[in-house]
């Protein structure tokens, strides 16, 4: 059974006050002909960023460390692999990592680049920009967070990326887009006043479309149960195979306490129609039934995922038959990509996923701005 790092005990009891929403940026990404690209288009590399301060407070380290490992050299096999590393851990990363990878010496304190770091977006002409969205720790939820609420900047500029700056407070694994002008997201995360107080709908999907360069928002529910650090990221219920057809989590479990959560998101996701007017093609993909973690936070979704060149890779539970079943829904709907699978339990119990921890740079030529 993996150790449970006691994430309750880490979360602030009395959050400071609910933040002032920021102005968006102006010009915005959309108005200058830039858009997110679907996760499954060309990419030059994957971004992780290597244990750092914070997740040194979790109690299986070691495990957390060889998992990374494993998924970095994972990734290493279909595209380069760019690391943001603290000063205190480059040489335990290089002794790990060998010289297969791309390092960026920064001080950052935990793996969760998906939210810290930028959403990236591309220009008509293949220019590449990145997207900070406002960080304040998933709804002011913990302390020490300070060096990744820069670390977008940080990676835009490392990447050579134009610089944009979102009007949102939210996290890049809220999102999830089809690269063809649709973005599906959550009430329960992006409308949460720990971190837009009274942000409407309409006004969150004008910061949406600005930033992404979307026109359609699909909204899911979404919700906290047993997922309270995100308040319900749409990473963990759905991701898109290619414009017109998505994966999504669900459970024949009535007793799992998110079970109604996933069956409204799988009935939203086969009402909505995206920016073409198509309704889309859903397919299920069941979560595993026994789990390594009694962490009520432990990711279990194997659409948490992430797609990379010629490859996916999906996480594994341990579950045989769940994960037997997981692979053979991947292989089905990405044939021709290698289905990669890496045990990820130490990463599950953090609240986390494969996607949560990588965050893809897609293909694009730089261009000095």
């Amino acid at each position: 059974m993996t150790a449970v790092p006691d994430l309750d005990g880490l979360m602030r009891r009395t959050p400071r006050h609910a933040p002032i929403r920021p102005p968006a940026s102006n010009p915005t990404a959309a108005s200058l002909g830039f858009r997110m690209p679907g996760e499954f288009e060309p990419q030059s590399s994957v971004w992780l960023a290597w244990p750092g301060v914070t997740t040194r407070v979790w109690a299986d380290t070691p495990a957390l460390l060889d998992e990374f490992t494993q998924l970095a050299r994972t990734i290493g096999r279909y595209e380069t692999v760019r690391v943001v590393v603290d000063p205190a851990f480059a040489d335990e990363c290089a002794g790990r990592l060998g010289p297969g990878y791309e390092p960026l010496v920064q001080p950052v304190d935990d793996i969760w680049i998906r939210d810290t770091g930028p959403t990236f977006v591309v220009g008509k002409d293949g220019a590449l920009g990145g997207v900070a969205w406002h960080f304040n720790v998933w709804g002011d939820k913990f302390d020490g967070y300070e060096r990744d609420a820069e670390l977008a900047a940080h990676i835009t500029r490392a990447a050579g990326a134009r610089a944009f700056a979102a009007g949102l407070i939210t996290e890049g694994g809220a999102l999830h887009v089809d690269g063809a002008g649709t973005v599906v997201v959550t009430d329960s995360a992006l409308l949460n006043s720990n971190r837009n107080p009274g942000l409407t709908r309409r006004e969150a999907e004008e910061h949406l479309n600005a930033a992404l360069g979307t026109r359609q928002v699909i909204w899911l529910p979404g919700g906290s149960d047993g997922d309270s650090i995100t308040d319900g990221h749409v990473d963990g219920l759905m991701t898109f195979v290619k414009p017109g057809v998505v994966l999504c989590s669900t459970t024949d479990d009535t007793a799992h306490p998110r079970h109604h959560e996933y069956r409204e998101s799988l009935d939203c996701l086969r009402r909505a129609r995206d920016a073409r007017g198509r309704t889309l093609e859903v397919i299920p993909v069941a979560l595993p039934r026994s789990l390594p973690s009694h962490s009520r936070h432990f990711c279990a979704a194997y659409v948490n995922c992430l797609i990379v060149n010629d490859a996916v890779v999906i996480p594994e539970f341990g579950d045989a038959c769940a994960d037997a079943a997981a692979r053979r829904t991947f292989e089905a709907v990405f044939g021709d990509r290698v289905v990669a699978s890496v045990r990820i339990d130490a990463v599950a119990s953090g609240g986390g996923g494969i996607h949560c921890i990588t965050q893809q740079q897609p293909a694009a030529t730089l261009e000095d701005f």
